[in-house]
């Protein structure tokens, strides 16, 4: 993932669940460290390999934004 991740150039929100056992924190830490585009990250302590409304609110406000979008 870390491989890739240099190749980013747009920018990006990440959000992971910090208890995560299929995708480690340690490596989409280290993918997410690696992005040198404009980036935000939130941080779901307590998820695990899913997501939760208060990860996809952000998410969608955040996408919403740079589309332009007004709510």
């Amino acid at each position: 993932m870390v491989n890739f991740a240099r190749r980013l150039k747009v920018p990006g929100y990440h959000s992971w669940g910090y208890n995560d056992e299929v995708c480690p924190p340690t490596s989409t830490f280290a993918a997410y460290n690696i992005i040198s585009a404009p980036k935000q990250l939130l941080i779901a302590p307590q998820q695990g390999h899913t997501t939760i409304r208060q990860q996809t609110d952000p998410i969608e406000a955040w996408l919403l934004a740079r589309l332009g979008v007004r709510k």
